[in-house]
C-alpha cells in the first residue's frame, strides 16, 4: 500500500514587473542581428530592449512563448519556444546573447530558418505567431534571392514579420518588400538603437492587438487536496465548492514485461476505483490515459469525451502491452511535450497534475519535469522505487 499527502498548487506565477503588461495568446520569435553594422555597445543595448519586452509580457507555455534567435550567416537560437523555465530565467538567458559581430546577417536566413525549424511543426494554432525582426544591416544580394518564397511561407502559416529597421544601415527596400506581403507585417523605423526604448510601449502594444485573448475560465480552479491511502485517492478541496475544481489529469500506467499482466490488471482496477471518487466532466477534471514500457501506448486524450462513464469503459477496454523496458524517463517527456499541449484538449486554466502508476525502476535517464506539472508516483508491486 502507498500513502502520501500531496497539497497541490500550480507553480506561483511570477508577479508582473510594470503595469503595463500584456497577457494573450502568442508565440514571439525576436530575431536579433548579430552583424558588426552593431558595435557591441549597441547590440548590448538591443538585448536590454528584448528583456525589457520580455518584463511587459505574460511569458508563459499557455499564454506568451518567446524564442530568441541571434542571425549573422547562419542562425542560433537561445531560447526556443518549447523551453519550460521561469520567465526570470529566460530574460536571464536573453540578457547573454555573445555578440557576433559577423560581417553579415542574413535575413533570408534567419526567416527560412524561423519558417522550417521554430514554426516548422504548429504546435498551438490558437495562438498568434509573430517574428520581430530586428535589422540594422543589408545582406549581399545573392543571398536574398528567395526572401519573399520565405516571408509568403511564412504568410502560409500565419505567422507574421514584424521589421524593426534601425539605424542608417538597414536595408530599407528589403524592410518595404517584407511589409507589402501581408497587410499585418507592419515595419518600424527607428534612427538608432537609442530609440528603442521609446518605441518599446507601440512595439508591444501592436503585438498584443495581434493576438487573441485567453478562453475566460467558466470557473476559477481551486487548490486539491491530493491524498493518496491504500488504493484509494480522494480528491477534496476547501469548502464546500467542492464541484468546481478544474485539473488535467494524466494517468501513466506501466505496462512491461517486469510488470505482467496480472499486476497491470490490478493497476487498472485501481485507477478505476480512483477516477470513481474524481470529479470528471466538461467544465471539472479532464482525464488522459498513457501505457508505457519500451515506447508509449495513447490510451485516451483530454480530446476524447470527458464524462465519468467513457473513461471508466475506455479504461476497462485497456489491453497489457508488454515490453522489455520501463521508460519512464521518456514517458514523462511525452507527457510534457505532447499531453500537455492544446492540440492534445489541454486547458490553459487547468492545473497539471501526473499519476505515475509503475512497478520498476526506470530503464533510462528521466529529466527534471517544468515546473507546472506535478508528479505523484504511485509504486506497486516488490520492484518499484
Amino acid at each position: 500500500p502507498v500513502s502520501a499527502t500531496t497539497p497541490y498548487v500550480e507553480d506561483t506565477p511570477e508577479p508582473p514587473l510594470h503595469s503595463f503588461y500584456c497577457s494573450k495568446l502568442l508565440d514571439l520569435v525576436f530575431l536579433l542581428d548579430g552583424s558588426s553594422r552593431l558595435s557591441e555597445a549597441e547590440f548590448e543595448v538591443l538585448k536590454t530592449f528584448v528583456v525589457g519586452m520580455m518584463e511587459r509580457l505574460h511569458v508563459s507555455q499557455k499564454r506568451i512563448r518567446v524564442a530568441v534567435v541571434e542571425y549573422h550567416d547562419g542562425s542560433h537560437a537561445y531560447i526556443e519556444l518549447k523551453d519550460r523555465k521561469r520567465p526570470s530565467e529566460l530574460r536571464r538567458i536573453a540578457s547573454q546573447v555573445k555578440y557576433a559581430g559577423s560581417q553579415v546577417a542574413s535575413t533570408s536566413e534567419v526567416l527560412k530558418y524561423t519558417l522550417f525549424q521554430i514554426f516548422g511543426k504548429i504546435d498551438r494554432p490558437e495562438a498568434s505567431r509573430v517574428a520581430l525582426l530586428l535589422t540594422a544591416s543589408q545582406e549581399p544580394p545573392r543571398m536574398a534571392r528567395n526572401l519573399v518564397r520565405y516571408v509568403q511561407g511564412l504568410k502560409k502559416k500565419k505567422v507574421i514579420v514584424i521589421p524593426v529597421g534601425i539605424g542608417p544601415h538597414a536595408n530599407l527596400k528589403q524592410i518595404r518588400l517584407i511589409e507589402k506581403q501581408a497587410p499585418e507585417n507592419k515595419a518600424f523605423l527607428l534612427s538608432g538603437v537609442d530609440e528603442l526604448e521609446q518605441r518599446r510601449d507601440e512595439i508591444i502594444n501592436y503585438l498584443c492587438d495581434l493576438a487573441p485573448e485567453p478562453r475566460a475560465s467558466t470557473q476559477p480552479p481551486q487548490v486539491a487536496q491530493i491524498t493518496i491511502g491504500p488504493g484509494i485517492l480522494g480528491i477534496s478541496s476547501p469548502g464546500p465548492k467542492r464541484k468546481s475544481l478544474v485539473l488535467d489529469v494524466v494517468f501513466v500506467l506501466e505496462g512491461s514485461d517486469e510488470v505482467g499482466e496480472a499486476n497491470f490488471n490490478k493497476s487498472k482496477e485501481f485507477l478505476e476505483e480512483v477516477i470513481q471518487r474524481m470529479d470528471v466532466g466538461q467544465n471539472t477534471i479532464h482525464i488522459t490515459v498513457l501505457q508505457y514500457s519500451y515506447t508509449v501506448t495513447v490510451e485516451y486524450t483530454f480530446n476524447e469525451a470527458q464524462s465519468k462513464e467513457d473513461v471508466l469503459q475506455h479504461l476497462r477496454e485497456i489491453r497489457y502491452h508488454g515490453g522489455n523496458r520501463t521508460n519512464t524517463g521518456q514517458v514523462l517527456q511525452y507527457l510534457s511535450e505532447h499531453s500537455f499541449s492544446p492540440s492534445q484538449g489541454d486547458r490553459e486554466q487547468a492545473p497539471n497534475l501526473v499519476y505515475l502508476v509503475t512497478g520498476n525502476p526506470a530503464s533510462d535517464e528521466i529529466k527534471r519535469m517544468p515546473g507546472d506539472i506535478q508528479v505523484v508516483p504511485i509504486g506497486v508491486g516488490p520492484h518499484a522505487n
